[in-house]
């Protein structure tokens, strides 16, 4: 057992004896309270503090002393000196107690603080790391704060969370590496361990949706072989068609190249099986058409899709008695399939001939009507017995300066003069002095040929000399691009790192400002006549739109809407109020048409069934 005395509140300093010795002392009695404090002394022999006051005492004692020798020789000290000795006693306990205080209380409590300081920048860079995906980072920060603090509250959540983060890593990349060597099922395995664990890890999910939309994919296009190996084409394009989507855009190139000719193929059965029906040539024109949307003006679709619409037309033309129109519609056809339909086209185009022919006889035109017998006389892979019969007639009925030469080879022409005279080429009118109208191309005459018409759709007239008007057209086509001013120019190329076509300005200091900054592919920019505005096409939405955008590169507008179909090739009008531009939406042909610079009032100035396509609105 310990006998020291229990340490009352306020130790020795509280006691009677430490009082009576500081007023001892304040007295300058240093002996009678160096007595006192030594016997506080016995009462609490490890006290520092008051140790330091003994000595204090001692110190005044042994001062005493040897002033009392000197005070033979000079004075006491007076009243005020003493006060001022004792005010540096009292001042210099004091002091010695605060630095007791700093030593075992203030400095530990710092101490403290700086270390819980520490903690805490490493417990926030630790999970910093962590929020980042660095989680070998975030171990080692761990492993310094358990060091300092191995209690920290952060630590367990933090080091189960950083290991997690390091095993989820190992699993993305070995599921990478077996999607890189082909192990699908075993990668979808993975990736669903991972998501089971934690469900928004990187693009897990989009991965998992990915394989599945591949998988499907893959049975689509089994369904598609084995419908086109067992003859099923109908069953293999709708499959091909759902295989499409489910393709992003930028992977169809394969999808498309099946599915378009699987298109022809079908369309092509269709119209071997039509017997000439409509409705059946309708259908196959749909899926030329179709077949279009993926591969525009493909040769392998366009022709054989005019040739059905050529049938089609002289058909209807036949059947309401128009012999001459469905003259011109089926003598295209023959001029490029002279047996098309098993010359079902070749025999309706020689009743045609027959039918105008027994018209013209009928009220005295035997000329017209000897051309249309002969000309169905000279038709391959129908019964021309009765036309030669009916042509060698009327050739003896007329005198023999009406009889025309015949010709070896018949090209179907609505012109029927028997014998054909020699027309004067008109001169060539520039381009330029038509300002206001529309100069476009047609097919109307069976070649793609340069045709103007009035705002308005009217009057539409053929131009002479192509040649020269082709190269004017260009010139006219290139100032379409330059800025009112003439000074700056429009151009179209693919920025670096960039796989879109975009539109930039070409400023006259050789300085480039780019105006597009889009995703989709951008083309065919034209400036307005204003200034203010730039018309172009773009494929952003999925299909060929128009859009206009400020000069500037802001306020995009679009100004065309559609499902599949194109809008193509804008020019503006002298007053900047509207555009025209060609489309082959509702029709499927191509068609010139026209709309306000705000996309409202649209309308089919072509309205026919011919392609036109190109304009340029003259200014």
């Amino acid at each position: 057992m310990n006998d020291q005395k229990p340490i009352s509140r306020g130790g020795w300093r509280a006691s009677p004896a430490y009082q009576q010795a500081m007023a001892h002392m304040q007295r300058a009695e240093w002996a009678q309270a160096l007595a006192l404090l030594h016997e506080l002394a016995a009462e609490y022999p490890d006290d520092q503090g008051l140790q330091s006051t003994i000595d204090q005492a001692q110190l005044r004692v042994e001062t005493d002393k040897t002033l009392k020798v000197r005070a033979r020789r000079r004075p006491l000290l007076n009243r005020r000196t003493r006060f001022v000795l004792a005010l540096v006693v009292v001042l210099f306990g004091l002091a010695w107690i605060a630095l007791g205080f700093y030593r075992n209380t203030i400095a530990p409590s710092m101490a403290q603080m700086r270390a819980e300081r520490q903690q805490a920048e490493i417990a926030l860079q630790a999970a910093q790391a962590l929020a980042a995906g660095d989680y070998t980072q975030a171990l080692e920060l761990y492993d310094q704060l358990a060091a300092l603090s191995p209690t920290h509250p952060a630590l367990a959540a933090g080091i189960a969370s950083a290991r997690q983060g390091q095993e989820l890593d190992a699993a993305y990349e070995q599921a990478q590496a077996q999607l890189t060597a082909g192990q699908i099922g075993e990668a979808q395995a993975t990736l669903v361990g991972i998501l089971e664990i934690a469900p928004t890890y990187r693009d897990v999910s989009a991965l998992l949706n990915k394989i599945e939309q591949n998988q499907r994919l893959l049975s689509v296009l089994r369904q598609a072989e084995d419908a086109q190996a067992a003859g099923d084409l109908e069953g293999a394009v709708l499959h091909l068609e759902q295989a499409r989507t489910l393709t992003p855009r930028t992977e169809r190139i394969e999808i498309d190249a099946r599915l378009f000719q699987a298109y022809i193929t079908l369309a092509g059965q269709v119209v071997d099986r039509s017997a000439g029906r409509v409705d059946e040539l309708q259908r196959a024109e749909g899926l030329y058409t179709k077949a279009l949307g993926l591969r525009p003006q493909d040769s392998a679709a366009t022709n054989p899709r005019e040739w059905a619409r050529q049938y089609m037309d002289g058909y209807a033309a036949f059947t309401a008695g128009q012999w001459d129109l469905a003259i011109h519609r089926l003598g295209l056809l023959y001029a490029n399939q002279p047996n098309y339909l098993d010359n079902q086209a070749a025999q309706l185009l020689y009743d045609a001939y027959m039918r105008s022919g027994d018209g013209l006889l009928q009220a005295g035109e035997l000329a017209m009507a000897w051309e249309r017998y002969f000309r169905a006389s000279q038709l391959e892979g129908v019964d021309t017995t009765t036309a030669r019969a009916l042509a060698a007639s009327l050739a003896t009925q007329m005198t023999p300066t009406v009889t025309p030469t015949p010709t070896a080879t018949i090209t179907p022409t609505p012109t029927m003069t028997p014998v054909p005279t020699a027309t004067p080429t008109p001169g060539y009118v520039p381009l330029s002095r038509y300002k206001g109208k529309i100069v476009y191309y047609s097919n109307r005459t069976g070649a793609d040929a340069l045709w103007i018409m009035n705002p308005d759709g009217s009057r539409p007239f053929h131009i002479w000399q192509q040649d020269k008007a082709r190269a004017e057209y260009e010139k006219l086509r290139a100032a379409e691009g330059r800025s009112p001013d003439g000074l700056s120019s429009l151009y179209v190329t693919k920025p670096r790192n960039e796989k879109n076509d975009q539109i930039f300005i070409l400023y006259p200091d050789g300085k480039s400002f780019q105006v597009t900054h889009w995703a989709g592919e951008n083309w065919d920019p034209v400036w307005s006549p204003k200034g203010h505005w730039i018309a172009f096409v773009s494929n952003e939405p999925g299909n060929d739109e128009i859009f206009l955008i400020g000069a500037d590169g802001e306020h995009p507008k679009r100004l065309t809407w559609n499902w599949w179909e194109w809008d193509k090739y804008p020019s503006w009008s002298p007053d900047a109020g509207r555009l025209v531009f060609w489309s082959n939406r509702v029709t499927g042909y191509a068609q010139i048409w026209l709309m306000n610079d705000d996309g409202s009032g649209q309308v089919n100035l072509s309205n026919n069934k011919f392609e036109e396509h190109d304009p340029i609105w003259i200014k």
